[in-house]
């Protein structure tokens, strides 16, 4: 039987031989694993030189990001704003703001109107009411079941930019309240029956007096509407079709809201004789949009009766609210002794580049603040000390893991790296060279006070740089920002890219072959006669992409009122230019350049006196694209901007624009990068994912982690190869000595026997 083997993790090796043959298969493999070892050290260290490159990585991008804030124009254009009384006003500033004191004084703030019902038994309770009403141009039906509850419920539910809640004064008393959602005297609560409903009566809301909405010399104007011709039931977006009859000065005039516009009802008061009343529609412009108005005056203003509410509903008319709370009202100031009116208390629009919040105001005694706006150099200073200060981290991380202590004879993990001593090589450059294309008095860092020690480290000047900071900022700016600029008026620098590498002082030639036009389309005969009738114009092509456009052309207009028309479409205003020519014939002008914005148009009249003259052939117009070339490379246009695209170039990525309409060599663009942009650029570039000198050097080290990975699968498997042979080989060795000791204990009882 045989001695040697194991059973239940048991070992029996060397039983038979008397040798402890597991504990030398162990020591042999532990000889042969020897370079696994030695491999696994090897692979520790460059994995331990992966984690420095990342920690390395890491402060890169920290520079990266500290040179962002001064990286643009906008780093140093940081205002500080201060309100000398912030109970009065607050104020903030952008980077558009310029410099100034100016005194406010506040007489009244903006608000929005606010009304109450008078009380009601209960929320909970059916109103019994039934009909419908008008609240900012939004219908609210009302049924018999409804509660007051229910009502404040249909006119939040509607969107009507007003908010509705209920009061619950005592187990008796209920109230409705209604509010504007925006300030000012503008934004007062439109609220009117519809039709002969008497529904705001019955919510306790409105009472009986009726008054002239929108007073005018001698007369009265309705609400403002965003077309003139369009059926008063789609102006309002009602579901019904209120009719009816109104008097003007005793005068019958029918109306119907499914077909009248109001164009029509103006023109129905003029036919209809009334002596010394007459009827128009009247437009006004507001944020680039018109709008339209019924305006009706008489020799003094006329008298008004409206059963059905229909003038009402158009804003002519209004009843008086039972309970007002809060007066919608403009907010009311001056800025040095000049007067203001704002619907908002949050003023944009006045100071440039500031917000002005108003928060307190007397009638009598105007609320006071000096406000002061001035450049905000402490934040500029910080900014730059911080860029300073990543860079010293870089520089302290690399002394630790990339240079020989003498002290210690040791050196750090990455030590003799060729690419961290290039990188490093290359920061400091960028830090303490000149910027490469600047031509004005300051050309670098050290003459704001930032030099480089013995130590390779940047130092910073307080006093050196203060004075600086009270100088020419735009100078400063440029030491650290990309900055772009033309020798031509004609010439703008518009952008760069990671890849466009500074001009000398001698700049970039530029150089025009084909300047940018306007697509243009014009009617082939001139309009002499109003219109008769509706005339549509259907726009498409490039500017409109695959969804065509048309604009109706309402009838009776002459050339001027189709240009005024066209110019404040909704939609065409903002792609196209309506004007007319020396011989009274329309013309139709893209407002950009380039083909991208060509456009066709057909009009469904044939061309005569009393139509746009565009005719029902389809009428072409294309732009062209600016062509030529920067520095001798040929760019892309589109429109007025030309870009160049070809790589490994000087000018890669460079964008310009050009105004003019002449060609030939135009002028020249100059191109610098300052600091904290060149070090954006350089840290980009190394951390590029595909060609980066840090992402090359990671992939190789990741390749030489895996190579050495496999060596060790291959070691390692030879390894146990050779245990196992061994445990084969000593088995055999423990079988054949178990014989022998059997053979020797049978011959030597044999000998015993023989011996008796």
């Amino acid at each position: 039987m045989a001695i040697g083997g194991s059973f239940s993790g048991i070992n029996f090796a060397g039983l038979a031989s008397g040798l402890d043959t597991e504990t030398i298969i162990q020591r042999l493999m532990q000889i042969q694993s020897r370079p696994i070892a030695r491999l696994r050290q090897r692979q520790g260290q460059i994995q331990a030189k992966m984690s420095a490159f990342e920690q390395f990585k890491a402060g890169l991008q920290a520079l990266q990001t500290a040179g962002s804030a001064l990286g643009s124009t906008s780093g140093f254009n940081v205002m500080k704003a201060v309100s000398s009384d912030t109970a009065v006003a607050t104020v903030t500033a952008s980077t558009d703001a310029l410099a100034g004191i100016y005194e406010l004084a506040v007489s009244k703030l903006a608000q929005a109107q606010k009304v109450i019902t008078e009380s009601h038994a209960s929320s909970s309770t059916a109103l019994g009411l039934a009909g419908s009403f008008l609240i900012n141009g939004k219908q609210i039906d009302v049924v018999e079941s409804d509660t007051l509850a229910a009502v404040a419920s249909k006119i939040n539910q509607a969107n009507a930019g007003v908010n509705a809640s209920i009061i619950n004064g005592s187990s008796t008393e209920t109230f409705l309240v209604v509010s504007s959602k925006e300030t000012g005297a503008a934004n007062t609560l439109r609220i009117s029956d519809l039709g002969n409903g008497n529904v705001l009566n019955g919510l306790k809301i409105q009472n009986t007096t009726v008054s002239i909405k929108h007073a005018v010399a001698n007369g009265a104007q309705s609400d403002r509407f965003t077309a003139a011709d369009q059926t008063i039931k789609s102006l309002l977006g009602i579901t019904g079709s209120p009719s009816g009859t109104v008097q003007i000065n005793g005068t019958n005039i029918a109306i119907d809201f499914a077909t009248d516009t109001l164009t029509s009802l103006a023109t129905k008061i003029n036919e209809a004789g009334i002596t010394g009343v007459s009827a128009s529609v009247v437009t006004e412009t507001d944020g680039g949009t018109t709008y339209y108005r019924l305006k009706i005056t008489g020799a003094s203003t006329p008298t008004f009766t409206d059963a059905q509410n229909l003038l009402k509903n158009v804003g002519i008319l209004q009843n008086g609210f039972r309970n007002q709370l809060v007066a919608a009202q403009d907010a009311e100031f001056t800025l040095d002794g000049i007067s203001f009116k704002r619907s908002k208390n949050s003023i944009t629009d006045v100071i440039q580049g500031t917000t002005v919040t108003l928060l307190a105001a007397d009638a009598t005694t105007p609320k006071r603040s000096t406000l002061t706006f001035e450049r905000d150099t402490g934040s500029i200073k910080k900014n730059i000390t911080d860029f300073v200060g990543a860079f010293n981290q870089v520089a302290d991380f690399l002394k630790a893991v990339a240079t020989y202590d003498k002290e210690t004879q040791r050196t750090g993990i990455l030590f003799g790296d060729s690419t961290v001593q290039s990188v490093h090589d290359g920061l400091i450059r960028r830090f303490i060279e000149p910027v490469q294309g600047l031509s004005g008095t300051l050309t670098s860092l050290a003459q704001i006070g930032i030099t480089l020690d013995n130590q390779g480290k940047l130092v910073s000047n307080d006093t050196a740089l203060d004075a600086a900071l009270n100088g020419d900022i735009a100078q400063i700016g440029q030491l650290f920002y990309a900055n772009g600029r033309s020798d031509s008026a004609l010439l703008s620098f518009i952008s760069s890219t990671h890849k466009t590498r500074p001009s000398t002082t001698d700049g970039y030639l530029v150089n025009i072959t084909q300047a940018a036009t306007r697509a243009v389309a014009a009617a082939d005969e001139a309009q002499t006669q109003a219109s008769t009738e509706i005339e549509r114009l259907t726009f498409s092509g490039a500017m409109f992409g695959d969804t065509p456009y048309t604009i109706a052309l309402s009838a009776g207009n002459t050339i001027d009122d189709t240009i005024n028309q066209i110019n404040s479409d909704a939609k065409l205003k903002n792609l196209i230019t309506a004007s007319k020519d020396g011989d009274g014939k329309l013309v139709l002008t893209a407002k950009e350049y380039g083909s991208r914005r060509n456009f066709e148009v057909v009009s469904d009249l044939a061309a005569a006196p009393n139509t746009t003259g565009l005719g029902m052939d389809t009428v072409g117009a294309e732009g062209l694209d600016v062509a030529g070339s920067i520095n001798g490379i040929v760019g892309e246009g589109d429109g007025q901007f030309l870009v160049v695209r070809q790589s490994n170039t000087d000018v890669e990525g460079m964008q310009i624009r050009f105004t003019g309409a002449t060609t030939g060599e135009i002028g020249r663009v100059f191109f610098s990068r300052g600091s904290a942009d060149a070090i954006r650029t350089y840290i980009t570039n190394l951390t590029d994912s595909i060609s980066g000198d840090l992402t090359t050097n990671n992939t190789f080290l990741t390749e030489q982690v895996d190579s050495i990975e496999r060596q060790i699968t291959q070691l390692q498997e030879q390894v146990d190869r050779k245990a196992i042979e061994l445990r084969k080989q000593f088995s055999r060795l423990e079988g054949l000595m178990s014989q022998f000791q059997s053979q020797s204990q049978r011959l030597a009882a044999m000998l015993g026997q023989a011996q008796r």
